[in-house]
């Protein structure tokens, strides 16, 4: 009886899994030194600091280990050892045997094997824990169903902090946290940690994604659809799937489709009642009626496709079905839904060569088998055989030491990642191309083998429609390979959609040849071209396109409409053009799209994916109340939005579009997306009797009405014993803004105004960073407050620039901006809000600021919490000084300040012809003294001059000053009486027109 033997590392190195142990290492000391644990698994509900839990979860891996091995060995009669692997991320197993009894083997420790996989959901502390600012502890309804799901799945859950524990977005864009962001802070997140075996880890995170939603008021069913018909009900990339979330405005949670492939099998009585397979279970969340609905629509359609429904069965080899599915699960996937298809493997390990693939239509599922064949082909084998130097009939063959194989195997396996198998004199190696290359050449390395000749075949499969492609015109390419390096290619019929390419020689020549002919290998590239274009690129009688051709050595085919129906699609769904070369030639692929693009409208061209950040608990609401804004949004941008599959917890959305498109669709899509922050205070025994006044109430009808942002209290008393604080009492204190992200600049308003309605009722309020430390104003920054510059501080944030938007009277058309290129026209008659500052009480200690005139004149007080009854602009102090001589302004300006704001703006009269004719009779007076023989003493020459304003070069006078110092002090300094209450009444209406 022949002894076969193979060695083999699980999980392979291309794989990036992590343990059990691993996903515990993040947890911080906050939740670790919770009252209650953390964690909760299948078996052991009770777990200490993260640190036992690693120790624990190593040697029960161990204790797995060792008894599938020792009941492997009991079944099926083969010698199996094993021992860690890959800096202990994986084992290395080494099964000796007759092959059959080899081969169940292997496929059992592949299918049983305690690999940990992981996988994280992020949730808002909130939801689950009873106190998520300090001590947190799970809620007790929480933690039932966590340990309920834990023992259905046999899966180990566990709640860590995230690392975006303190915010899971960042602040919109063009906030920074030193404009007064930091008084508010995004969501606190933390996450729920799944691991465990792939089916165990995909069933626990579905169910808890349900809990999720049962918790947020969500109603849930379930319903029971042949696993067959998923993909095809769900329609090419989900499209159909979509469109019934979409109508009902439900979440669809469906199971993997390589469900039961891999782990053991888990009893479906456990997980829900009445159900037979895991596998078929579908869950629906949403509002009741939705529910009932969605389901309907689901019966329904998998009636109808279930009777149209097609299959066929292609062969590929074992060993590569297996790594398929252990090492591209992900891949398998995403072919099934891009085709709306299911492919059905055999056991992992039984050695059958047959997947069934069942579609509605038949281009779907010839696509499905073309992917399929094309990550086949990724996968290579190699052998190398011994022969003996002389041939002697009445010697016995020489042979090799079973025990220096055993090592050997393990050696190599161990040091290339390959499988490596030994039977009769010939090692077999199986792997990816860099696998099997270097175990061939470690193999040739090694001194045993000196004593035989020896034979090295390579064996790769490749697409029968690129048979012409490899061996070139009259098979030029194959014979100038096998003249150059002494080696023997041949091609061998596989199936109806691969062959096989053998290429053998005796020695490191194989290796030379295997690198030539991979240099043949065609590379390709595929994208789209609306069809319209196609004829102008061609170009008369394919002129265009061939000197295209030819200047990068590629070639080209674009598919018409008749043929991409046919087709359906190359490495997408969408193309329609693909571009072939030889991989040496391979950079040439980009050159050649991009000159193809150029003759593409740039609305339609280079169509690209763009992703956006969305937190999965808006995805239903987008998708249902908001749809008809998407479906707006695709119209205009000529593009796509895509929300990711609901069983993946990802918070991802695609954007499928031009590129010119897609960031603007993106910005489009956001308008929509609601923005929360909290808002924290420090505990307060009044804080719940204020949140019940009138008074808070009118606030918040206030801040809503005009900024757009809605303020929710989260006053929670606990600690609270007999109606009075205790000693202990935890900070639950905060407030929640709402607003849609478009509006997220008033956000800073809002918390001003809420801080100083809280001061003014005796709450102490957490001190913002921003409040008492406004700097020196950069005059020459800010005049240019429209450019990014990294060379230029710059000194007017978009936090001022909202702040001067929230004022009462540019709400109504505050997404008004100035064109770039434009002069700051605004800045001539109507200085930024921070820059003013009308006081009800003059307090000279305010206003004068010490120092020496002229320079002084940049710095600005600090402006007053908006919504806080003090009006929103000072003069500066000069002006202050100056304007205290001139009693009739005086008198005016209290008289402006004794009305609501509301009256001032409500109607302004726009006949300026009293004012401006006596501005005119002022400007009829001869000009004043030349600057040179300026005394100098004119109050005010040295200071510089503001960059907001335009200086404009005067044969008269010095250049123009901002107009904070040329109302107070023009007349002055030219010797011109202007009339101040003329100019001010001028400056007003213009500035309230809004230019």
């Amino acid at each position: 009886m022949d002894v076969y033997t193979t060695s083999f590392t699980y999980p392979r190195r291309s794989r990036h899994i992590h343990s059990s142990a691993s996903s515990l290492d993040c947890q911080a000391p906050e939740l670790r030194a919770a009252t209650h644990p953390d964690s909760y698994g299948a078996q052991h509900h009770l777990q200490h600091a993260a640190s036992t839990l690693s120790d624990a979860s190593v040697t029960s891996d161990t204790d797995a280990i060792q008894k599938l091995v020792m009941m492997a060995m009991s079944l099926h009669g083969c010698h199996v050892s094993y021992f860690l692997a890959d800096q202990g991320r994986g084992w290395n197993f080494h099964i000796t045997g007759a092959y059959q009894q080899v081969m169940i083997t292997r496929g059992l420790i592949l299918k049983e094997c305690p690999i940990q996989h992981r996988s994280a959901i992020k949730v808002t502390r909130s939801e689950i824990l009873d106190s998520p600012f300090s001590k947190p502890t799970l809620k007790p309804d929480v933690r039932r169903r966590l340990d309920d799901i834990a023992s259905q799945t046999l899966a180990h859950i566990a709640v860590v902090n995230s690392p975006l524990s303190l915010s899971n977005r960042t602040p919109p864009d063009g906030i920074s946290s030193s404009a007064g962001w930091s008084g508010l802070e995004t969501e606190r997140v933390c996450e729920l940690v799944v691991t465990g075996s792939e089916d165990s880890v995909d069933l626990a995170r579905v169910r808890l994604l349900v809990m999720l939603d049962e918790l947020s008021g969500l109603h849930s069913e379930f319903c029971e659809i042949d696993q067959k018909l998923h993909a095809i009900v769900a329609g090419k990339k989900r499209s159909v799937l979509q469109s019934i979330q979409e109508e009902t405005a439900t979440n669809i949670y469906f199971p993997s489709p390589l469900q039961g492939l891999m782990g053991p099998d888990l009893s479906a009585a456990s997980l829900s009642p009445g159900t037979t397979r895991t596998n078929r279970v579908i869950w629906i969340t949403g509002e009741f009626f939705g529910v009932q609905r969605a389901r309907d629509m689901l019966y329904q359609c998998s009636l109808n496709k279930g009777k149209s429904v097609i299959s066929r069965d292609t062969a590929i080899l074992p060993r590569k079905l297996d790594w398929m599915v252990t090492d591209r699960a992900e891949d398998l996937k995403s072919i099934m839904s891009d085709n709306a298809t299911f492919i059905q493997f055999p056991a992992l390990g039984s050695s059958t060569s047959l997947i069934t693939v069942y579609g509605d239509h038949r281009v779907n599922i010839q696509r499905t088998i073309r992917s399929i064949m094309q990550l086949a082909c990724q996968y290579y084998v190699g052998s190398f055989w011994l022969l003996p130097i002389q041939f002697n009939a009445l010697l016995p063959p020489t042979t090799l030491n079973s025990s220096a194989v055993t090592t050997l195997l393990k050696q190599i396996s161990m040091a290339t990642g390959a499988e490596v198998v030994f039977k009769s004199m010939c090692f077999e190696m199986h792997g990816l191309e860099h696998e099997v290359r270097s175990a061939v050449g470690t193999v040739l390395e090694l001194d045993v083998i000196k004593a035989f000749h020896h034979e090295i075949r390579f064996q790769i499969e490749l697409s029968n429609e690129h048979r012409e492609f490899i061996s070139g015109k009259k098979n030029g390419k194959i014979n100038k390979i096998m003249q150059t390096t002494n080696v023997k290619i041949k091609f061998e019929t596989f199936n109806d959609h691969n062959f096989l390419i053998d290429i053998a020689g005796p020695d490191n020549s194989v290796l030379q040849g295997l690198t030539l002919l991979q240099e043949e290998l065609p590379a390709e590239i595929s994208f789209h071209v609306p069809e319209t274009y196609h004829k102008r690129i061609i170009g008369v009688g394919g002129r265009s396109i061939q000197r295209i051709m030819k200047k990068y050595g590629v070639y080209v085919k674009f598919s018409n409409a008749e043929e991409f129906a046919a087709l359906g699609g190359y490495n997408d769904n969408d193309d329609n053009v693909v571009a072939r070369t030889p991989a040496k030639n391979a950079i040439n692929l980009d050159n050649l799209k991009q000159s193809v693009m150029e003759l593409v409208n740039p609305k339609d061209k280079d169509y690209v994916d763009e992703t956006v950040s969305i937190p999965r608990r808006y995805h239903r609401t987008l998708l249902g109340e908001k749809s008809i804004f998407i479906h707006d949004i695709e119209t205009k941008t000529n593009s796509r939005v895509r929300f990711p599959d609901k069983e993946t917890a990802s918070d991802i959305v695609t954007i499928f579009g031009p590129e010119s498109q897609v960031q603007i669709a993106a910005a489009m899509l956001l308008d929509h997306v609601p923005f929360e922050a909290d808002m924290a205070v420090p505990p307060s025994a009044d804080l719940p009797r204020i949140c019940s006044t009138p008074e808070f109430n009118a606030l918040v009808e206030r801040v809503k009405r005009e900024l757009q942002v809605s303020i929710v209290p989260n006053v929670k008393a606990i600690g609270h014993a007999n109606g009075s604080p205790s000693s202990e009492m935890p900070s639950e204190f905060s407030f929640k803004f709402r607003c849609q992200r478009s509006n997220s600049d008033f956000l800073i308003t809002a918390r001003e105004m809420l801080e100083q309605f809280l001061l003014n009722h005796n709450v102490h309020v957490y001190p913002s960073p921003t409040a008492h430390t406004h700097k020196r104003g950069d005059s020459f920054a800010e005049a240019f407050p429209h450019f990014d510059s990294k060379v230029l501080s710059t000194a007017r944030t978009r936090g001022h620039e909202s702040m001067d938007m929230g004022r009462s009277d540019v709400i109504g058309d505050r997404r008004l901006r100035l064109a770039n290129s434009s002069p700051d026209v605004k800045a001539l008659f109507n200085s930024p809000a921070y820059i003013y500052n009308l006081e009800e009480q003059e307090d000279p200690d305010t206003n004068y600021i010490s120092g020496p005139p002229g320079p002084a004149v940049d710095y600005w007080t600090h402006l007053p919490p908006i919504g806080s009854g003090i009006p929103h602009r000072t003069r500066h102090s000069e002006d202050a000084i100056k304007r205290g001589s001139d009693s009739l302004l005086e008198a005016k300006l209290k008289e402006q300040i004794s009305k609501p704001r509301s009256f001032q703006n409500r109607a302004q009269s726009l006949d300026l012809t009293f004012s401006l004719s006596r501005i005119t009779e002022t400007s009829n007076l001869p000009p004043p003294d030349s600057p040179t023989t300026s005394t100098g003493d004119t109050g005010g020459n040295s200071s510089p001059n503001s960059a907001t304003a335009p200086s404009f070069p005067s044969v008269y006078g010095p250049p123009v000053t901002p107009r904070s110092a040329v109302i107070g002090s023009s007349a002055q300094r030219s010797g011109r009486p202007l009339d101040e209450e003329a100019v001010d009444e001028v400056s007003r209406v213009i500035s309230n027109l809004g230019l």
